[in-house]
């Protein structure tokens, strides 16, 4: 807790050190007024009930009433000069409470875009994440307010145990303690629903992706030609129903709680009010003691009861601040996000690479060994789920091996940013970017201004020229619907922009992973045969299940459950007769058949 409030304070330093500083300073003044008004109310009330002992004009003296309308006209200014100060307090406090929000979320969207992506295969990273969000968007501006009231309400509390200290010091304790029993059950309720929340992060992860389902454009089509809005609704329900019962037996188990502590408080106070009347009756304290201290009272548990409620509230938010400050504690995957690119690459070789998921105890690569040369065109071939993908992704350094080496130029690789300056990747669930098409392809090398005519050139060589110029905005056209002026593509208009982001990108390292599933057959026909024209000078690492496609590569690997199970070029894949030329000849056999039947 202590930790994670210095967090959160430190955080409001970076944020906004003059508006933090100038909350502080209203707030000690708003404060330093009370007190004042409290000492001034006592002279008032000790001048005018015992009079003048020369004879002098009491409370019914023209002096007298002449004191009391000078008093209350101070009180008068002294509380709109507080009601001001707060206004200006308050507007201050919700200037630091969105830049601390902006400060926090942008810390939080830096860290997991450091993250490396085999993070994003933990669910606990994504538990860490999600409650991480929630805390960045949700509860620095609720932090600010609580600190700030808290803050004030501390202030309140200490000038008015100091007029306690000078009058009545024998109240103070027995005030504080009556403050207790609401202080014990605000932080009990307080660790039962941070517990709470912990529990039900998966559950929210689950309802928020059916939220996005239900909500979203891209399942739009599929949820509504199939029915599925009602299912999935349910099913969201279900989630929130399961959150929603647990948020009330926790709220009426602490609501319980809290009343018999404030009714414990209370009938505290309630024999301290019986006991400053008796010492006045007895003659051991003044009337005009008594009132003053009376209403000291009066200020101080109304302040204690608030501090305890907004320090439980507080202390609440200060908790999901700590996933917050846990999230961002953690260091990240080394690498640079935006890898600057570089023109050299010296080959690389995989030596009994093997990775396994974040989780699971099977590998999905055991003992793979392969080559890439410069300047080769290498194809990467298997069945669904031999493990193509996984291991492209760990030549590109987006993971990292679990066990074997990757040489570059016969050097160990030292990180996955070292791979990734020297790669283009152009995945089979490629990005579409509901941003211009010009971000779209410029987003080949984020670290640079857009160059128009690289941006040109790049969609030339993937053919996308035509149809972007008959965009209405041209490079300028958003492309999602949901945005104004807004067109969407097909899927193979989007894959087009795939390619010109990689061959924008301009690296020497260029892995396709099935980069014609969404074209036509003409299209295909044409990449596949202008393969080396396009990529002339580069190493190609082309992932496919179309055997057809690869005859004219370098070397061809066979992948079989995460292994490699055939090596060599077309011609001696075919001569060995084994999995490659069984495969080859299945997905040919359908376009050599020739009906003659009439």
């Amino acid at each position: 807790m202590t930790r994670s409030l210095l967090f959160t304070v430190r955080q409001c330093w970076y944020a906004d050190r003059r508006g933090l500083i100038d909350v502080v300073v209203l707030q000690l003044a708003v404060a330093g007024g009370m007190a004042g008004a409290l000492l001034l109310l006592r002279g008032l009330l000790t001048s005018l009930l015992s009079g003048s002992s020369a004879g002098g004009p009491g409370l019914g003296g023209s002096a007298g009433v002449g004191r009391l309308v000078a008093g209350m006209a101070v009180l008068v200014a002294l509380g709109a000069a507080a009601g001001a100060l707060q206004l200006v307090a308050a507007a201050r406090q919700r200037v630091l409470g969105i830049r601390l929000d902006r400060h926090l979320i942008a810390a939080v969207l830096e860290r997991s875009g450091r993250a490396g992506l085999a993070d994003f295969e933990d669910p606990a990273f994504h538990d860490r994440l999600q409650r991480a969000v929630r805390a960045s968007r949700q509860e620095p501006a609720m932090v600010v307010a609580l600190l700030t009231a808290l803050l004030q309400a501390a202030l309140m509390v200490a000038a008015v145990a100091g007029i306690f200290v000078v009058m009545v010091w024998w109240l103070l304790p027995l005030t504080l303690l009556s403050a207790l029993p609401a202080a014990k059950a605000a932080r009990d309720e307080r660790t039962a629903r941070y517990g709470l929340h912990v529990a039900l992060a998966e559950n929210r992860r689950r309802r928020e992706y059916y939220e996005r389902v239900l909500s979203g454009r891209d399942d739009a089509k599929e949820v509504r030609a199939l029915g599925l809005a009602g299912r999935l609704r349910r099913r969201w329900d279900a989630e929130y129903g399961a959150e929603v019962a647990e948020t009330v037996a926790v709220t009426r188990t602490h609501l319980r709680l809290r009343l018999k502590a404030r009714l414990v408080g209370d009938a505290v106070i309630g024999l301290v009010v019986g006991g400053v009347w008796w010492l006045v009756a007895a003659h051991a304290v003044t009337a005009s003691t008594a009132a003053t201290g009376l209403a000291a009272l009066w200020l101080l548990s109304g302040q204690l009861k608030a501090a305890v409620t907004m320090a439980g509230s507080l202390g609440e938010s200060v908790l999901y601040m700590a996933d917050l400050r846990g999230f961002l504690d953690v260091p990240p995957t080394p690498g640079d996000p935006e890898p600057a690119v570089t023109a050299d690459f010296a080959g690389l070789r995989a030596a009994h690479l093997s990775f396994t998921y974040p989780g699971e105890s099977a590998p999905v690569l055991h003992d793979v060994s392969l080559t890439l040369a410069p300047g080769e065109i290498v194809a990467l071939v298997g069945a669904n789920g031999s493990g193509k993908t996984t291991l492209a992704k760990v030549l590109a350094g987006l993971y990292a091996p679990g066990g074997g080496t990757l040489l570059h130029g016969g050097e160990p690789v030292g990180d996955g940013a070292e791979l990734r300056r020297r790669t283009a990747v152009v995945f089979q669930d490629y990005a579409r970017y509901k941003l211009t098409a010009r971000d779209n392809i410029a987003f080949g090398r984020p670290g640079e201004p857009a160059d128009e005519r690289r941006v040109e050139t790049a969609a030339r060589r993937a053919g996308a020229y035509e149809l972007i110029r008959r965009l209405p905005g041209g490079y300028d056209t958003v492309l999602g619907r949901e945005f104004t002026g807004g067109t969407d593509l097909s899927g193979g208009q989007w894959q087009r922009l795939a390619l010109a982001r990689a061959f924008y990108r301009d690296a020497p390292f260029v892995i396709l992973d099935e980069p014609t599933a969404s074209l036509d057959p003409q299209a295909e026909a044409d990449l596949y045969a202008r393969i080396r024209e396009l990529f002339a000078g580069r190493t190609v690492l082309l992932i496919t299940h179309r055997f057809g496609s690869v005859r004219h590569c370098d070397r061809i690997y066979v992948l079989a459950g995460g292994r490699v199970a055939e090596q060599g070029d077309h011609a001696s894949l075919m001569d060995a007769d084994a999995a490659y030329a069984r495969l080859f000849r299945l997905q040919a056999a359908p376009y050599q058949a020739i009906d003659h039947s009439g």
